[in-house]
């Protein structure tokens, strides 16, 4: 994990990085400029279909919920993305396992999308943690950030945040009304996620 600094960087993997990755990747970063939250946002495949764009499904399945598409091209995930990455997002439970196999020290900071936004609701519901998040009034929100996802990893399996992680679906060659259904679910915990990085 990188050192902290003006901006975080977070990280979305999936498998082909033409489908889940880069909508996560795109309607997080809208969802962070609308809360001016300094972050970079990016997105690799662990068996990436190279320089390949978003596929066209997944930009209408963004634009029906609201959001932009931009230019996209697929790329590999490599131990230096992880490397410079302060937090990594999965879509499924077998991509945070590719990412120990890459970079083993990157699973430290890696979670799936469903962990890591089940894990934000519960430590925004805890009056205790958020009572010890409000103290610190005089933080940056760079600061804040750091602090927060160094939480979140501090705490991983030590909370009762429910089921085992549920994996994103991969509706690459599905319809356009399982593309949607996808878009929904990835905007759906991101929304969970950029409040917990608001607070």
């Amino acid at each position: 994990m990188s050192s902290a600094r003006a901006n975080l960087n977070i990280l979305f993997v999936c498998t082909g990085n033409i489908c889940r990755s880069p909508m996560a990747d795109q309607i997080l970063e809208q969802l962070a400029k609308k809360h001016n939250l300094p972050i970079n946002v990016s997105s690799a495949g662990v068996a990436a279909m190279t320089g390949e764009p978003m596929t066209k499904e997944s930009a209408d399945a963004m634009a029906q919920r609201g959001y932009k598409s931009g230019a996209h091209k697929a790329r590999d995930l490599t131990p230096e993305l992880l490397t410079a990455s302060d937090l990594v997002i999965t879509m499924t439970l077998d991509h945070r396992s590719d990412i120990a196999r890459t970079l083993p020290k990157a699973s430290r900071y890696s979670f799936t999308l469903d962990e890591f936004a089940r894990l934000a609701a519960f430590l925004m519901a805890d009056p205790e943690f958020s009572e010890e998040f409000k103290k610190k009034t005089k933080e940056t929100r760079d600061q804040y950030l750091d602090r927060a996802i160094k939480e979140a990893i501090l705490l991983r399996g030590m909370v009762p945040t429910g089921e085992e992680p549920k994996d994103v679906m991969d509706p690459y060659g599905e319809s356009i009304k399982v593309y949607t259904e996808v878009a929904e679910q990835i905007d759906e915990m991101l929304k969970v996620v950029v409040e917990f990085f608001s607070r």
